[in-house]
């Protein structure tokens, strides 16, 4: 796209100029099935407080049709929450403009961190032909917490701690902002990882900088079971935005995992069909993929470069599309 100078600028070329970048963030927006204009917020329903509430308006793409929804009310997908542990579900509308929910677990969920139970939506592939529109985390109080029978609100007495995260963009719109200081490698403690400074964009957001680190522990102590096996792992943000932590291929978090894959591109399309469903309050910094030259390779125990292992990383590619505007 050509860029404009200051000299000979007229109001009518201005005007195309702005109309061609209106038409190419639709044109990239049809491509991704999400949210893309509006003042949606998400939180627990009024007509039925059982149920969760999205409020505002929501225009949103499925499939490449635009679609717009006020209002709406929607059930939570059945399953339970352990006592004093944490769940999460992934919040959507259907081209009817009804909400449909995912749950982080098929059974009962016990993660024993909002963060973990989040990320842990990357393991259950969005549903086809929906758009993502927010989350909801639940930190379950005594007894437990029962979606369709107990109140979705920290307020209520099923419910300790809970958040709605609302989706401004469509998931996949994440990215880098620039270039990391340094590229994602093995630690100064070789069984840690190291990144540099990390600018990124989230959730439609430029978050502040992440400060590097050459000292990052793995967040689980996750296993390779046979030497010549491959482990892989993404390395995204934290929920709070300031700091790297990775996530299992399976898309699983907040326990060891045992990872045993037969090959390197094994690995990696695992961790290409995790970046598909990660919440979109995350952003991909880059992905690890490790060979065991062990039995019972042990992550945070193991050295992941030398005897014990032989690493790749990858850094998240740059830079994601935006769109320049000289005046």
């Amino acid at each position: 796209m050509p860029k404009l100078k200051m000299a000979g600028i007229s109001q009518h070329d201005l005007v195309e100029y702005l109309e061609e970048i209106k038409e190419y963030v639709a044109h990239r927006s049809r491509q991704r099935n999400g949210v893309i204009g509006g003042n949606h917020t998400m939180g627990v329903g009024t007509t039925d407080t059982t149920m969760v509430r999205m409020d505002g308006v929501c225009r949103y793409y499925i499939d490449g049709v635009e679609h717009v929804q006020t209002a709406v009310e929607g059930d939570l997908a059945i399953g339970e929450v352990t006592e004093n542990l944490w769940g999460a579900w992934r919040l959507m509308l259907d081209a009817a403009g009804a909400i449909q929910t995912q749950r982080a677990a098929a059974g009962a969920m016990a993660f024993e961190s909002e963060q973990a139970a989040l990320l842990s939506l990357a393991s259950i592939a969005i549903t086809a032909s929906m758009a993502v529109i927010g989350y909801w985390t639940c930190d379950a109080a005594a007894g437990g917490f029962t979606p369709g029978t107990d109140v979705p609100d920290d307020g209520a007495g099923e419910v300790d701690n809970d958040n709605y995260f609302n989706a401004l963009v469509p998931p996949g719109d994440n990215g880098l902002t620039a270039a990391p200081s340094v590229s994602l490698s093995a630690g100064t403690t070789t069984d840690e990882y190291a990144f540099g400074t990390i600018d990124a964009r989230t959730n439609g957001l430029n978050i502040a900088q992440i400060s590097a680190d050459v000292t990052q522990t793995f967040a689980q102590a996750d296993v390779i079971t046979t030497k010549g096996q491959f482990a892989g792992h993404l390395f995204v943000t934290d929920v709070a935005g300031s700091n790297v932590t990775s996530l299992a291929a399976t898309g699983v978090a907040g326990a060891a995992i045992t990872m045993t894959y037969a090959t390197a591109l094994a690995a990696n399309a695992a961790l290409d069909t995790i970046t598909l469903a990660l919440p979109g309050i995350f952003t991909i910094v880059g992905r690890g993929v490790t060979r065991a030259n062990k039995d019972s390779f042990t992550f945070d125990t193991d050295d992941i470069v030398g005897v014990d292992g032989s690493p790749v990383f990858v850094d998240a590619e740059l830079p994601i599309e935006t769109i320049g505007l000289s005046l």
